[in-house]
């Protein structure tokens, strides 16, 4: 199911189990742990123009609603604060399904193969990272505020770093 509300800068692709409570960072039937989702879970990064991933979401949408890919999320627009000049599409799956999950982006037309573990997005979005510090940086945000901005940051991402054993949670986004 393709969920586009447009006052979020994200548009979805979920199994509507999500709106049940389930969660989508699953493998063999079994909810992941922080530290597991650090070891095995990420996404294929696929970069284009709008009308193309909205094509691409509703082709994928199937294999979502099959439960073969767990989740899907894109840009509306490219994240310019980010440095970025096309959107992003984000095609979540654990590492160990990612060769299955590949074939099937492939079929659909996806050329460059670029993988993104979500240990790495975490380690790019703490205090100091690459991606933080740029997007404080083009939030034109007083010392303060990126202060704050860096201890929530902290806080949120050290959790997940520092109770591996915990079920992971997925942010609300």
């Amino acid at each position: 199911m393709i969920v586009d509300k447009p006052e979020s800068h994200f548009i979805f692709v979920f199994h509507p189990k999500i709106f049940e409570g389930k969660k989508y960072t699953v493998y063999e039937g079994k909810e992941l742990t922080n530290g597991e989702v650090l070891q095995y879970w990420g996404k294929w990064i696929v970069l284009g123009e709008r009308p193309w991933l909205d094509e691409l979401a509703r082709k994928l949408d199937r294999y979502v609603e099959e439960e073969v890919i767990p989740c899907i999320k894109y840009d509306r627009n490219p994240s310019v604060n980010l440095g970025l000049a096309e959107a992003v599409m984000m095609v979540y799956c654990d590492r160990r399904k990612s060769e299955e999950i590949w074939q099937i982006l492939r079929q659909h037309g996806v050329r460059i193969k670029a993988w993104v573990s979500e240990r790495e997005t975490m380690e790019m979005w703490k205090p100091g990272g690459v991606l933080l510090e740029r997007w404080i940086a083009s939030m034109n945000l007083d010392e303060e505020e990126a202060r704050a901005t860096r201890e929530d940051a902290g806080t949120s991402l050290g959790y997940i770093f520092d109770h591996p054993d915990e079920i992971f949670s997925p942010w609300a986004q």
